[in-house]
């Protein structure tokens, strides 16, 4: 209870020192941590992403797809808006055979909606605000190490940005931007053989390689459910 009580401590504070503006709010990785072909998995997370719904399916002894969406809208004197969906494709195995460490690498495709502003307030110079919509190429690796009831999950998502849609208040008729990014994460599931309690958390970090500079959430922190059959 102590773990769950301070995992959810951090997730607040995360929602609570978000950026201002920002044309991307990591959502949950996918980290389905597969042990054997022929396994679904299936999950559903909220935090500061919103809603993140997850599926996975592992094929043909160590090939697996995966796919996942995010959708978030919050209304209040900083409004935000994201919806995210991505598919991917990768290679699952056992890192040694005499214990329960598995390795899994997939690449994939994602596209990305983000409208974030904020209201005029004290300290600020007049209202904001700054949207965008992206094409995200992404490789996620993941290593695994399996209990009966606990698993822990190290993750790693490597992406590349390319916007197709960017506006902000600090800049006219800007370059679109191109970008690249690192992601690394942790990842407890707790629970039965079906059913586990998932919590993520991770930290975000995006270096512009074209176009102007653009807010991005650079932790990110998500609960939720998921299950295995």
């Amino acid at each position: 209870m102590k773990i769950i009580f301070s995992l959810y401590t951090l997730l607040l504070l995360i929602l609570i020192f978000s950026s201002c503006t920002t044309v991307y709010i990591p959502n949950e990785i996918n980290a389905p941590a597969f042990n054997e072909p022929n396994q679904f998995k299936g999950g559903i997370a909220i935090g500061n992403s919103g809603t993140n719904l997850q599926l996975g399916f592992s094929f043909y002894k160590h090939f697996a797809a995966i796919g996942d969406i995010s959708y978030l809208d919050r209304k209040s004197s900083e409004p935000r808006f994201q919806r995210t969906w991505s598919l991917g494709l990768g290679y699952f195995t056992r890192i040694s055979q005499s214990d329960s460490m598995f390795y899994e690498v997939f690449g994939g495709y994602g596209n990305g909606r983000t409208n974030s502003a904020y209201e005029d307030q004290f300290l600020t110079n007049g209202p904001g605000y700054e949207n965008a919509d992206y094409n995200r190429f992404y490789v996620t690796q993941n290593i695994s190490f399996q209990q009966e009831f606990i698993d822990f999950i190290i993750s790693v998502r490597l992406s590349y940005f390319s916007f197709t849609r960017y506006e902000s208040h600090e800049f006219i008729n800007p370059v679109l931007p191109q970008a690249i990014g690192i992601e690394p994460a942790f990842k407890i599931r707790m629970g039965g053989e079906f059913l586990k309690i998932k919590f993520q958390l991770g930290y975000n970090l995006i270096n512009s390689i074209k176009g102007p500079d653009f807010n991005y959430d650079r932790s990110f922190g998500l609960i939720g459910l998921e299950c295995s059959f």
